[in-house]
């Protein structure tokens, strides 16, 4: 008797927990299966969270679609945008929108008339029939683009406060437009290497699989316990998949009130310094908010999915090499680097991302720079720019994750990206094949958008001289994005890390055009945002892959949906700018803009020093570059010992992943990865292999719930208490000024903190 898809997966997951290099998670062969197995994905995960079914006769680019598609993208713009100034920065996931989506279509299914509109021979309902997941889809595809807060406001909070210049609401507006669109044009060269193959499985999308059939097939779980050797042993559990959700939701919406309201400890749980409040080295050590954090870990899930993409929904394989990487460079390497003194390190904080001046005072860019530009005597006269052993560090594991994709993506998918540059397709599966009934979005329509957004990017620059660019500057950063987009879209298909070209960006402008801190942001914007796009549009048409969504009709909606929030975000920007005194600064706390920071301590590094004298070789950091080569020559070993050995541990080894876990610290908290990794490891390790009809019918149901339950949590919280200056009273869970209690964390080794005491602790030292 032929087993089932879930009696062989089970199998297939106790013999072995994954295929690293393709994400194959031993399935079974195609030629293996009978007749009722082969018409599925090869892949576990997808066989559990996307049906290899489709429903060709539903409407899809209905009223209610674009009424409440356009209504979230403008909520979430403008929501995320006011939050995106303040100090916790508070982001309002689309999955919020795709939770209450459900609720509104059925509304309006319900109210909205069923009459057959005739204009001019088109014939249209406002009510074609019952609300259908296909609507949802692209409701949650467009309220996908208000979600995303725009790198380009980055550019014109910096222009305003570091360098005094301003474009106005238009030039922003165009600045904020370009950007975001030329990106839309990468993505349909992509659709063949990234959307079609199975093995392109893109995790993050599977969450969001789950929940749309959550909402909409309410069927009961049966989610099989295995609770023996034998697979028939055990018992199952009779909740409907909407119930668990609804169960898990409530219960994740009413611990949030702990971390993020009464108990803000709860973030971090940072053991070591409360052994010893005053010691200065345990703070260091033992912070998992501005330190090593060794033995901190987390009980905040919002900690974790501010930065991390969800547990339940990465590979355990995956999270294991994240871990290793992160163990690496965060717990290994900055210790050695901050107590050996490299880079003069103890002169500064051993965690944050300010650019200082050689005594440890913050950099006064005043005194280097004329009509914005570097005045090369003045910069002699004053001192190079410094930074902490921890900031060169990550700028190092940056270059070494870029390396890593690049080695990894020829080695391992090589052969596969040849193949589909030839069009030759093996890797097709149902999903691409249900997909053949839907006419493709011709390659025209993205390369008008591609040539648009580009004619459009270069009439920004040269509108405003003081942009410090040039026609030509924006083809040389479209040119680096077009090197650099499939092999991050690969690691981000596997991984769901999207590791920026940020960093490149402002390296290749810093040598050809120096001294340009403004230039050198909006080349750099220009080249990781148009990457950014790309990818996230690439992962869109894979939600919309899996869903049987029509490809036109995700095209049209995205594009929709960029402008809109675009329009809102920078009215948004505009409005706040105008009206709060002194924002970006502690004088206006919450409102301190803590991204607009880090972006501007680039265009100091990057634009107004430059690579030339940052990491020339005279200069102490000038090893940084060799982490690049470092990271494109360590996958190689791993790819032949594992052609060696097939069924040894190398096959799950995936450098470019190892190199990814050094991110993103800073600005996250050093806290998050052991939480992380350990409920990675309960869910897709443990209970995936012991309990594997649980894990398929619940794992992504419960991510999806969690996320719910806390993004609802924290807009009661804002707007219920903090908004009307409700606040919690300070006790030793909640104390503003040390949330993990660790005070001392923020100084020197020295433990001072003037600028006297700060040059005598460092005449002393030498």
């Amino acid at each position: 008797m032929a087993a089932t898809i879930e009696e062989k997966g089970r199998k297939a997951a106790m013999e072995d927990m994954g295929d690293a290099l393709s994400l194959r998670e031993k399935a079974p062969s195609r030629d293996s299966l009978d007749d009722d197995v082969i018409e599925d994905s090869p892949i576990l995960e997808v066989r559990a969270s996307v049906p290899p079914v489709d429903d060709t006769s539903l409407p899809t680019r209905t009223f209610r679609a674009w009424f409440l598609g356009i209504f979230f993208t403008i909520v979430l713009a403008f929501v995320n945008q006011f939050f995106w100034f303040r100090d916790n920065p508070l982001t309002i996931r689309v999955m919020v929108a795709q939770l209450l989506a459900y609720p509104l279509g059925t509304l309006l299914a319900r109210i909205l008339p069923t009459h057959t509109f005739n204009f001019f021979g088109w014939k249209f309902s406002l009510n074609p029939g019952p609300f259908n997941i296909k609507e949802h889809v692209l409701i949650t595809i467009m309220a996908n683009t208000g979600a995303t807060t725009f790198a380009a406001i980055d550019i014109i909070v910096i222009q305003r406060l570091y360098y005094n210049d301003s474009w106005g609401f238009g030039g922003g507006l165009l600045l904020v437009i370009s950007t975001q669109f030329v990106g839309y044009g990468f993505a349909g060269a992509l659709r063949r290497f990234l959307v079609r193959p199975a093995s392109m499985v893109w995790p993050v999308n599977l969450v969001n699989a789950t929940l749309f059939h959550t909402l909409h097939r309410n069927n009961p779980a049966n989610g099989s316990l295995r609770m023996g050797a034998n697979l028939d042993e055990g018992t199952s559990w009779k909740v409907s998949r909407n119930m668990f959700f609804f169960l898990v939701a409530s219960a994740s919406f009413t611990y949030y009130w702990l971390p993020g309201y009464i108990f803000p400890l709860l973030t971090s749980i940072s053991w070591l310094c409360w052994i010893n409040r005053d010691s200065l080295l345990l703070n260091q050590l033992g912070s998992g908010l501005k330190g090593i954090g060794y033995g901190s870990f987390t009980l905040d899930w919002s900690s974790m999915s501010a930065w991390l993409p969800s547990p339940l929904a990465i590979p355990f394989w995956a999270q294991a090499n994240m871990l290793a990487g992160f163990t690496f460079f965060i717990w290994i390497l900055i210790p050695i680097m901050y107590y050996t003194n490299q880079y003069d390190g103890k002169l500064f904080p051993i965690y944050n991302t300010k650019t200082y001046d050689d005594v440890g005072q913050p950099y006064d860019l005043n005194r280097v720079l004329v009509n914005n530009s570097l005045d090369e005597q003045k910069y002699q006269d004053y001192s190079p720019v410094r930074i902490t052993a921890f900031f060169a560090t990550m700028y190092g594991q940056g270059l070494s994750v870029l390396g890593a994709i690049v080695s990894h993506a020829l080695l391992y998918h090589g052969k596969d990206i040849w193949q589909r540059i030839r069009n030759v397709k093996n890797d097709d599966d149902i999903h691409v094949r249900l997909m053949e009934n839907y006419p493709e979005c011709p390659d025209w329509w993205y390369a008008v958008t591609f040539i648009v957004a580009c004619a459009l990017s270069i009439l920004t620059v040269e509108l405003y001289p003081s942009s410090d660019m040039t026609w030509w500057h924006v083809l040389v950063a479209m040119g680096l994005a077009a090197i650099w987009t499939l092999p991050i879209g690969i690691l981000t298909a596997i991984t769901s890390q999207a590791p920026s070209i940020s960093m490149i960006s402002e390296w290749v402008f810093g040598v050809i055009s120096p001294g340009k801190p403004i230039g050198n942001m909006i080349f750099k914007t220009y080249g990781f945002i148009t990457v950014q796009q790309a990818i996230l549009f690439t992962q869109d048409l894979k939600l919309g892959h899996y869903m049987k969504v029509p490809p036109r009709d995700m095209f049209i909606f995205q594009m929709v949906g960029t402008m809109t929030a675009a329009l809102v975000s920078m009215g948004t920007t505009t409005y706040l700018m105008g009206n709060i005194e002194g924002i970006c600064t502690e004088a206006a706390y919450p409102f301190t803009c803590p991204s607009a920071s880090l972006f501007g301590a680039s265009s100091i590094v990057w634009g107004v020093v430059g690579p030339l004298k940052f990491l020339a070789p005279s200069s102490m950091y000038y090893p940084i570059v060799w982490f690049f080569f470092a990271g494109f020559l360590i996958p190689v070993p791993f790819f032949f010992l594992t052609r060696k050995y097939p069924n040894s541990w190398f096959k799950n080894v995936n450098m470019a992943a190892f190199m990814l876990g050094g991110g993103p610290y800073p600005p996250a908290g050093t806290s998050i990865m052991p939480t992380w990794a350990f409920i990675g490891f309960i869910f897709n390790f443990v209970i995936k292999r012991r309990y594997f009809g649980w894990w398929s019918k619940y794992n992504y149901v419960m991510s999806a719930a969690l996320d719910a339950g806390v993004a609802i949590a924290a807009l009661v919280i804002f707007f219920a208490l903090q908004n009307n200056n409700i606040k919690m009273p300070v006790w030793w869970g909640n104390n503003p000024s040390s949330i993990d209690q660790c005070p001392l964390v923020s100084q020197n080794w020295y433990g001072h903190d003037t600028y006297a005491e700060k040059a005598a602790a460092a005449a002393a030292a030498n």
